[in-house]
């Protein structure tokens, strides 16, 4: 299984605008993020996670011309947004791409993208709408998922074999922390250091993986507060923050 990181930056993306670079040093490339998705290359399938408004750019760095299934993990905006760009990926590929998405954001995303999923007029839908299990099957690929709190919304966590992706997390629900144990590669969101209404800070985060004991952890979904460098030197060993293109092969 590959794993590349295609964005790893909060709904703004870092830095925020032009002279607006928040704590960052805008001489580490590492510091320019886009909007957080991942995508996973397992037994010959890429599966998407998140479609971000960045996600065109983010397939060409990728050289990324197909895509087999997208899992969602909530509707926000800078999540879903890319939606439209999985046209290119149906007309190269003629195919029409699966999407997998929770009861909660089924409805909303179905009706906001209406003409991708039902086709409106001159344009014929070229995504399905599935309904997500606590498991289910891309293929021969095992997806396990299960809601976290976000603020006011939930998130799904997906966990493929090994690795788990939790981006916009505030706290987990009774035990499913536990669902959690024995990865080689935990990929979890990180706003930025003191806590927010809607995340967890930072002390909060090493607190999760402290429990869980990861092999390895990635931050996502930072803001321009977290300058990478900076970041790094408070991580303990195997955790340290993402970059967009950064690829592991588990």
């Amino acid at each position: 299984m590959k794993i590349r990181v295609l964005g790893c930056g909060g709904s703004f993306g870092s830095p925020l605008a032009w002279g607006r670079n928040g704590n960052i040093d805008i001489n580490n490339p590492h510091n320019f993020r886009t909007r957080s998705s991942v995508l996973i290359n397992l037994n010959e399938q890429n599966i998407l996670i998140d479609t971000s408004p960045d996600l065109r750019h983010q397939l060409y760095k990728a050289k990324c011309t197909k895509i087999d299934a997208v899992l969602f993990t909530h509707e926000h905006s800078d999540h879903t947004a890319g939606l439209p760009d999985m046209r290119a990926m149906s007309l190269i590929n003629k195919s029409i791409i699966p999407a997998y998405l929770s009861p909660d954001i089924f409805e909303s995303v179905t009706n906001n993208y209406k003409y991708i999923f039902k086709g409106v007029k001159d344009y014929s839908p070229f995504m399905t709408a599935n309904l997500i299990q606590d498991t289910f099957f891309i293929g021969d690929n095992k997806i396990e998922t299960f809601k976290h709190n976000h603020g006011s919304i939930d998130v799904q966590t997906y966990r493929i074999n090994n690795f788990a992706y939790s981006t916009d997390i505030k706290n987990f629900y009774e035990n499913d922390i536990d669902k959690l144990k024995n990865l080689d590669l935990w990929i979890v969101g990180l706003l930025r250091y003191d806590s927010h209404p809607s995340h967890a800070g930072f002390e909060q985060i090493l607190e999760y993986i402290n429990y869980i004991k990861p092999k390895k952890t990635l931050f996502t979904h930072m803001t321009a507060l977290l300058d990478q460098k900076d970041l790094l030197s408070k991580c303990p060993q195997n955790v340290m923050p993402a970059y967009d293109g950064l690829e592991i092969a588990l």
